[in-house]
């Protein structure tokens, strides 16, 4: 426990720049350069071509798994075997990804009624780089390399916001999401620098038909839980859009990044844990000593958040580019961060498990992820406002935050 804390407080505060980047991005260049029929399309549009390259992204979680293992077994040249393979085989995933996009995104963005259609590269290049990447960071994490890690992470925001300086002030969401895909761009190269070294070592049998078979179960179950996760976020912020008119799907991003600051916080945990709780499946000792720590210090300051937001929120909004246009939002700030942060604890628990192996969470979610979806498009008509569709947000973080307790007491002790 003491190594997966000091751990995480190092990667905390290498990761420090990167999310600064990440809140002038959000809180200064996207408002101040994005004109607000635009702005309310950025999260959906995002959420959609992240939703086309989540086959990239499942290969990344799943090579993680085996890779950790691997590592804590001292296989190394079967860990050198596996990354061979897995960078092979991104070109087939590139492919169907690239098609998938090609078909389906000119329509959606049509549907988000951008003013800019050309920006779909760009959205292209950022999704599939920023699923690409987790390949390359998620072998350092496995490795526990997460010095190395820092320092990727760190010239990466460098060229993101340079990026963003650049090109924002000409073309405004073509240079977003271009600074978007800069660093996963960053992260891939630095990946490859710092794995070069492993890449090279000599590799040993590890393609077997039992391995063959391990790595396709991981790999559907994984599928199966980030294809309905991200097919109901991607629903959610499509009906926010499409139901909403321009001001108030405007208002929801402006108001929506002062919760997403609790990334900055979780974020950190989650690279962390993975490497260390599927150290502890493997063993034989209890995952929760790290699921539940980590859900404590983030519900700590998602309410904390909450009750700087009830009285100031209108405040802190105001310092943004054109924030006082939105001060009727502010309302919704409380809610946003605590649906955030109660999200982020069934987060950490289906994070502890996938790294583990052990899928018997889907039966929770399953059900859970298919019920918000069939109830999103059978009342599309009721989300016409941010009351509605916010209060829905809460609920159904609350519900996936009792899930989680649940299904983490109903194990044994010893998983």
């Amino acid at each position: 426990m003491k190594a997966f804390w000091r751990q995480s407080l190092l990667l905390f505060v290498s990761l420090r720049a990167g999310d600064l980047v990440t809140l002038a991005a959000a809180l200064w260049f996207v408002p101040r350069f994005v004109s607000p029929q635009d702005l309310g399309a950025v999260i959906p549009v995002t959420s959609f071509a992240t939703f086309l390259a989540m086959p990239v992204y499942a290969c990344a979680l799943v090579t993680m798994k085996i890779s950790a293992d691997l590592t804590g077994r001292g296989l190394v040249g079967q860990r050198t075997a596996l990354l061979r393979g897995v960078f092979a085989s991104m070109a087939l995933l590139l492919v169907l990804s690239l098609a998938g996009a090609a078909a389906l995104l000119p329509c959606y963005l049509a549907e988000m009624r951008l003013s800019d259609a050309s920006v779909g590269f760009f959205v292209i290049a950022a999704s599939l780089l920023g699923c690409f990447a987790p390949v390359y960071t998620d072998a350092l994490q496995a490795l526990k390399r997460f010095g190395t890690l820092g320092a990727v992470e760190f010239c990466g925001a460098l060229a993101r916001v340079g990026v963003f300086a650049l090109v924002m002030p000409l073309r405004p969401l073509a240079g977003y999401f271009a600074g978007q895909a800069t660093q996963p761009l960053c992260r891939m190269l630095g990946g490859c620098t710092a794995l070069w070294r492993e890449l090279r070592r000599p590799p040993e049998p590890f393609w077997t038909p039992a391995n063959v078979r391990l790595a396709v179960r991981l790999y559907m179950g994984t599928i199966l839980y980030l294809g309905l996760s991200m097919a109901e976020g991607l629903v959610e912020q499509t009906v926010l859009r499409t139901g909403l008119d321009a001001a108030d799907s405007a208002g929801y991003y402006m108001v929506s990044r002062f919760s997403d600051f609790l990334y900055l916080v979780t974020i950190p945990l989650l690279w962390v844990m993975f490497p260390h709780t599927a150290d502890a499946a493997r063993e034989g000792r209890p995952t929760r000593v790290f699921v539940l720590p980590a859900s404590g210090v983030t519900l700590g300051v998602a309410l904390l958040a909450a009750l700087v937001y009830v009285p100031w929120g209108a405040d802190l909004l105001a310092w943004l580019p054109n924030g006082d246009s939105y001060a009727a939002c502010a309302r919704f700030m409380p809610v946003l961060v605590l649906a955030t942060g109660l999200t982020s604890c069934q987060v950490f628990y289906t994070n502890a498990e996938l790294s583990a192996g052990r899928f018997g969470f889907l039966l929770w979610f399953v059900p859970l992820n298919l019920g918000a979806i069939a109830f999103l498009f059978a009342a599309r008509g009721f989300f016409s406002s941010l009351d509605r569709l916010t209060g829905f947000m809460l609920a159904l973080a609350v519900l996936r935050a009792l899930c989680a307790g649940l299904a983490l007491f109903a194990q044994k002790d010893k998983q």
